[in-house]
């Protein structure tokens, strides 16, 4: 704890961030600092400090952001060590917020709270730390099962009861605590003055697509071009990203984006997806995958007739329905960013696709 000191004045200000991203970025950077004196503590000292300064920051990030749940649910079994310390802990956050959390007599429910929320983080750090340091993870840990959080904690240097890590220094935690709840937009927050954060977080999603493919076309053909004057567009595409119906293939939408000339979809996916881009094409029933100015390819769309197959272009006009399986394998490509690898192995396979003018679409 001592060797982290110099950035709890840093961390106040970071208590509604993601927690994951700053740890990493302080692991990082610790070695750059390690010539400055720090008594001798060595980088995998200070590795372990920083994660259990991070961890605990995550901990009240959740029990401030997160409400346990009083539904009327009793405990069923008496108060153990975690639920007596997240209790206690939960106390001293209503001190320092002054009482403006919710009383909580059960420490069941947050401790509970605090389990859920801070698992994915735990096994975001421990993919960190074992591509960082090289030791293998044991094979318990890879299994889901009712010892998983245990696990966890055993191959990061956690105690289970993640709670005792603030009476370790109680001084310096308590100042902290103190610092963290005195932030300012901690304090927005609490007065209902910004948006609530639960954890853990769900991750982003694509958009909902319609079981039945006609509800889509009825849907692009009520959509007007936006620079025509009311006509209808020719070339309707929907992001799969936000939802936004553009008019694609068309001179009339095209925008000027650094000194060139870009259709709808390319300015679009500058905005909404930092270059990368998701699009279905609803005449054509084909989903367009863009990747700055000048790469694309066409994907599979996914949506079946009652043969199993695709029909790009409508050209039998079988009534089309949603395959939950191929949408799937379309929102794993954008969480795995894979999606500018899948348009350079499409232009591998097929060179005419390398001379489309994708910065037209």
């Amino acid at each position: 704890m001592e060797a982290c000191s110099g950035v709890k004045g840093t961390m106040s200000y970071l208590t509604l961030l993601a927690m994951f991203g700053f740890l990493v970025g302080l692991v990082l950077a610790f070695p750059a600092l390690h010539c400055q004196d720090f008594s001798g503590i060595s980088l995998g000292t200070g590795d372990l400090h920083i994660f259990h300064l991070v961890t605990m920051a995550h901990i009240i990030q959740i029990l401030l952001t997160s409400c346990a749940e009083a539904n009327g649910m009793d405990q069923e079994t008496p108060a153990g060590e975690e639920e007596l310390a997240v209790l206690a802990l939960y106390k001293t956050l209503r001190q320092c917020t002054g009482s403006v959390l919710k009383e909580v007599s059960s420490g069941w429910h947050l401790w509970r709270s605090v389990r859920a929320g801070i698992t994915p983080f735990l096994k975001c750090s421990a993919l960190f730390f074992h591509y960082l340091s090289g030791v293998p993870a044991p094979p318990e840990i890879q299994v889901s099962g009712t010892r998983h959080f245990e696990h966890l904690c055993n191959y990061l240097s956690l105690p289970s009861n993640l709670i005792s890590l603030f009476q370790e220094n109680s001084e310096i935690t308590k100042v902290l605590i103190e610092s963290w709840c005195q932030n300012s937009e901690v304090k927005r927050y609490l007065n209902g003055e910004r948006d609530a954060i639960s954890y853990p977080r769900e991750s982003n999603k694509l958009i909902g697509l319609p079981e039945d493919y006609s509800s889509l076309i009825n849907q692009a053909s009520n959509f007007s071009c936006p620079k025509s004057g009311g006509d209808k567009s020719r070339a309707p595409t929907l992001c799969l990203v936000c939802g936004a119906l553009l008019c694609s293939q068309s001179y009339c939408c095209q925008t000027e984006l650094e000194g060139e000339d870009v259709g709808a979809c390319t300015a679009h996916t500058y905005s909404c997806g930092s270059g990368v881009g998701i699009f279905l094409r609803v005449r054509e029933c084909q989903v367009l995958f863009l990747a700055g100015k000048t790469k694309g390819c066409f994907y599979s769309p996914p949506y079946l007739d009652d043969y199993g197959e695709t029909d790009q272009g409508l050209r039998r006009g079988n009534p089309l329905h949603l395959c939950k399986e191929r949408f799937k394998k379309i929102q794993k490509l954008w969480h795995q960013h894979s999606i500018t690898e899948e348009i350079g192995h499409a232009q591998e396979a097929n060179q005419t696709l390398v001379g489309v003018d994708w910065q037209h679409l």
